[in-house]
């Protein structure tokens, strides 16, 4: 799995990890209401996704939120750049679906003095899920990793760029004590059976 963790060291540049407001309240694994109230779906046709939960082993949702209704491209500066605070679908990756077969990638902000809601992936843990909602259906994933990574591209060529059936990558600045780290947080998740 570390080897795992240092592949995506290469993957992935985010933006906007800097300040806008004072008073953030650090991330924690609080209940939310749940947003996604329909079960996973055992058969279920690529399609973008529009809403995320982070959820406990146990079943508790710590996070629910929409995803921004427009696919993220790269920029002119071949930089994934979220447009506002929501998580979004970049649209160069798979489509969430049973039967996909590359994988998916979700990015999000992250502020050191403004909320957004992929601050929550700093408290993510291997054998939490991650609930996607899409037009076609419900789809959970198992998390088998989380960590801080250099930042690095994720358009570059390595290993997480492979076309991996059910994966999963969630990603964001990483920001640890309220100020920005030169790292991004990445969780990898795998469909669930």
């Amino acid at each position: 799995m570390r080897h795992l963790i240092w592949i995506l060291a290469g993957l992935l540049v985010l933006t906007a990890c800097g300040s806008e407001e004072p008073g953030v309240a650090p991330p924690d694994r609080s209940a939310v209401e749940s947003r996604i109230s329909a079960s996973a779906n055992p058969a279920v046709e690529p399609a973008q996704p529009t809403e995320i939960e982070l959820r406990s082993g146990t079943g508790e949702t710590y996070l629910s939120s929409p995803i921004h209704a427009d696919g993220l491209y790269r920029d002119a500066n071949q930089v994934l750049n979220p447009v506002d605070a929501l998580p979004a679908w970049w649209a160069e990756s798979g489509l969430p679906g049973t039967s996909t077969e590359q994988t998916v990638v979700v990015v999000g902000h992250n502020y050191s003095k403004r909320d957004a809601p992929f601050k929550a992936l700093r408290v993510v843990q291997p054998g939490d899920q991650v609930v996607l909602n899409t037009p076609a259906g419900v789809l959970d994933y198992a998390v088998q990793t989380v960590g801080p990574l250099p930042k690095g591209s994720l358009l570059a060529d390595n290993d997480l760029r492979e076309s991996v059936p059910g994966r999963l990558i969630l990603a964001n600045c990483d920001v640890q004590n309220g100020e920005p780290t030169d790292d991004n947080y990445i969780v990898v998740a795998q469909l669930a059976s």
